[in-house]
């Protein structure tokens, strides 16, 4: 089920008393869960013991027999399995009542008219599907019943349809991953979430404290809103958690007693978050805040910003210099007699087969790489091949070979930039190329710093420094002399590195962070006085 459908099943008993008590479960509400996998989420609210009707859909029919089995064996719940929702109920429920369909919860037509008559649930709990891939029929009917949305990830379309069959004033928890706040693709549904919905609070932890599951490129949240006009959502504060050691440290939430230090709370105005860029989540201190919603200059102002090459078979076409190389185990090493100093996009001359140096990993030291590990095939005929090849991106050509500034695609806790010299550069790789040649040696120094660092980790806390993220950096320049000492001692850890002095990088690095950040700081104190509704960081 699992790795068909993308279901995973919510077995924490922590994390499910959590949703039910932010739920607020009444009797004679009616109950929707839109993937009712195995029942989890339907056992706990089943221990409230109060009277209600749950809507319980699967687009899987083993589900959905396997749950009508588990609760006709318990005799204090009517189980009805049904084609349709439509049902009138003329009397109060004398018992729980569940109602099992087997049906695609994101085209069902009850669902429509739910929606379309103003909603129809007092209450909506769900774990939805993430990450399943969409054939691209289905993915075309997606996008015709929710435009404007990304089709491609099933969790938010899920929310979105179960905000429109919510009921005014009806709550609503989804656990969910977390990219939702931050994401450009997600921009249309955070505009949604912040004009319809009161957001009450949003939790977010590590993908390991749900059991089976574990993925690094974001987080899980718990989402829980309730169903509003535009007014009262634009008006009301959203609290969002972090940092938690341990789903135990959930019920501490519902606790008048203050929470543990390693627990970072933000509150959040929802028209400050629908103002902000994209709509977009901005989870830091005021200052770095003010820093992102203020900057009048983005880095993709001042530099181009682009993603490089990829051959279409990279085992046939990359070779690797030594067995040494992190990453290059399953690669052919180069012959150093077939290594060719070649800058033109169409290939090198009279050669059969030649290979040109090829950026595709993080260097290891920051500011410049001493050597190259990866090569890349480079002779006429193969670059002819890429250029018609279907699978091959000969995407951003005009930057190959240009000199600009590295970063690797994967993200780490400590980004490191490197200069980048007549070199093709790889699509896990994002080059940075100055529109002015002067600003070259103050960009790579900024992509090391460790005021740069943090902000992409606010803009996109996902293991990704994709391109269009990192166009959004805030660019300040220091006053010129300021500029002009930093450049200067860049030239000088340049030199350093390739003279083998590395001893007298990193005091040089660090005398180049701390200018970078009293510039960005100047920044911050110069324009103070125009922020407006600031975050307040608990």
């Amino acid at each position: 089920m699992k790795d068909i459908l993308c279901a995973y099943y919510t077995n924490s008993s922590d994390i499910t008393s959590y949703m039910i008590r932010r739920l607020g479960v009444s009797r004679n509400d009616i109950i929707l869960e839109p993937s009712a996998g195995e029942g989890i989420l339907i056992d706990e609210i089943l221990k409230t013991g109060l009277s209600v009707q749950i809507d319980a859909l699967d687009i899987d029919g083993k589900a959905v027999s396997i749950l009508r089995k588990k609760y006709q064996e318990n005799s204090a719940v009517t189980v009805r399995e049904t084609d349709t929702l439509l049902d009138e109920r003329l009397d109060a429920f004398g018992v729980p009542e569940i109602w099992l369909k087997k049906t695609d919860a994101l085209v069902d037509e009850q669902l429509d008219y739910f929606g379309a008559t103003g909603g129809h649930y007092d209450r909506v709990i769900g774990n939805p599907p993430y990450g399943a891939w969409q054939d691209y029929k289905k993915r075309a009917l997606l996008k015709r019943r929710y435009p404007g949305q990304y089709v491609k990830e099933t969790y938010s379309l899920f929310l979105l349809r179960c905000i429109s069959v919510l009921k005014m004033g009806g709550r609503l928890s989804f656990i969910i991953p977390d990219t939702y706040m931050f994401l450009n693709l997600h921009a249309k549904l955070r505009e949604l979430l912040l004009t319809t919905t009161k957001i009450e609070e949003i939790i977010t932890f590590s993908s390991k404290f749900f059991p089976g599951v574990s993925f690094g490129y974001s987080n899980l949240s718990i989402i829980t809103l309730e169903r509003t006009g535009k007014e009262s959502a634009l008006n009301h504060t959203v609290r969002i958690v972090q940092g938690f050691q341990s789903t135990s440290e959930f019920a501490l939430l519902f606790e008048d007693s203050g929470l543990p230090a390693h627990l970072s709370t933000f509150l959040l105005r929802q028209a400050d978050i629908f103002d902000s860029e994209q709509h977009r989540f901005i989870l830091a201190d005021n200052d770095m805040t003010h820093v992102l919603k203020k900057a009048s200059v983005r880095l993709g102002d001042v530099a181009d910003v682009v993603t490089g090459f990829y051959t279409g078979d990279n085992r046939r076409f990359i070779r690797v210099l030594n067995d040494s190389v992190k990453g290059g185990k399953n690669y052919e090493k180069v012959d150093s007699s077939l290594i060719f100093s070649c800058t033109s996009l169409c290939g090198i001359d009279d050669a059969p087969e030649g290979y040109v140096p090829y950026v595709k990993s993080v260097s290891n030291t920051r500011y410049y790489r001493l050597y190259d590990e990866w090569f890349v095939r480079w002779d006429k005929d193969t670059v002819t091949h890429y250029s018609s090849n279907k699978k091959s991106r000969f995407q951003n050509s005009a930057f190959y070979f240009r000199t600009g500034v590295a970063i690797p695609m994967v993200k780490s806790s400590r980004m490191k930039a490197s200069l980048i010299e007549n070199r093709v550069f790889d699509q896990s790789v994002v080059g940075i190329f100055p529109k002015d040649d002067s600003k070259l040696y103050y960009v790579l120094a900024l992509m090391n710093s460790d005021v740069v660092n943090d902000l992409i980790h606010v803009i996109n806390p996902t293991a990704n420094n994709s391109a269009n993220y990192v166009k959004q950096i805030p660019y300040i320049e220091p006053e010129q002399k300021v500029m002009d000492l930093i450049k200067d001692k860049v030239r000088r850890i340049i030199e350093c590195i390739r003279e083998g002095i590395t001893d007298n990088c990193e005091p040089l690095h660090c005398e180049i962070n701390m200018l970078i950040k009293q510039a960005y700081t100047a920044h911050i104190n110069l324009n103070k006085h125009s922020v407006q509704n600031p975050i307040l960081v608990v």
